[in-house]
């Protein structure tokens, strides 16, 4: 699935090192988990909280892993239109299910409605279509999944659990749920975290010196075909 911060690119490198610290029957908690590429990628045999503040991401993955619900796979851009003006009216003419499913299979680069109408056919490439095959692909194993929505900071953790953190990161571009996240509040509950028994890793570009750089790759980034630059992904333990 697209989604800004995706870490599809790092997965297959983040992962082991902290499967490695997955102990038998031990929670492993995603607190921003976005895409669900992460939680996808804990054996299932583990229990699973998976968090975010986007509250129709979250209501488009439950639907999707615990019923039979059959979105629609043809988003015409007088839909796309349509269930984005309802969302930005309140109005509950679309359930956030829905909504969710609309702004992220049909928004350009997974941008949530920020960016505009992706297309089934642009000079020959179905861009919905690939969203949607991409985003089918992992329902199978998210199922199983515990879904929240709200604030990391609300979150009800088991005891001895693994979190993984995926905050907005410092200086980038966030969608409108994350802008105004409180940095200096979230390191210090990470902190807290750990004092109470948890095993704490973090994404971002950089962190305060009491938190351990156990990872890092350096990664292209591309805002447009013109704008390409390098950007080193960090995964952090505390």
């Amino acid at each position: 699935m697209k989604y800004m911060g995706n870490k599809r690119r790092i997965v297959k490198e983040i992962m082991p090192l902290m499967l490695a610290e997955l102990q038998p029957g031990q929670c492993f908690v995603d607190a921003f988990s976005g895409s669900g590429t992460i939680t996808e990628n804990v054996p299932q045999d583990h229990r699973r909280i998976a968090n975010d503040a986007h509250r129709w991401l979250i209501a488009m993955w439950e639907r999707l892993t615990t019923t039979d619900w059959q979105p629609p796979t043809t988003i015409e851009k007088e839909l796309y239109d349509k269930v984005k003006a309802s969302w930005r009216a309140d109005d509950g003419k679309y359930d956030d299910a829905t909504i969710g499913w609309i702004g992220f299979m049909a928004s350009r680069s997974g941008k949530w409605w920020e960016a505009g109408y992706s297309g089934h056919n642009v000079k020959g490439r179905d861009y919905i279509a690939e969203n949607i095959r991409n985003t089918t692909k992992q329902i199978e194993n998210l199922k199983g999944v515990e879904w929240h929505t709200g604030s990391y900071a609300d979150l009800v953790i088991p005891p001895n659990s693994l979190i993984y953190c995926d905050p907005p990161y410092r200086g980038t571009s966030t969608y409108s749920v994350s802008r105004d996240f409180d940095y200096d509040a979230f390191y210090s509950w990470c902190r807290t975290k750990s004092a109470e028994g948890h095993t704490v890793f973090v994404s971002e570009y950089s962190m305060p010196p009491d938190f351990t750089e156990v990872w890092h790759k350096s990664i292209k980034t591309t805002l447009n075909p013109t704008n390409t630059f390098s950007v080193t992904e960090k995964l952090y333990k505390i």
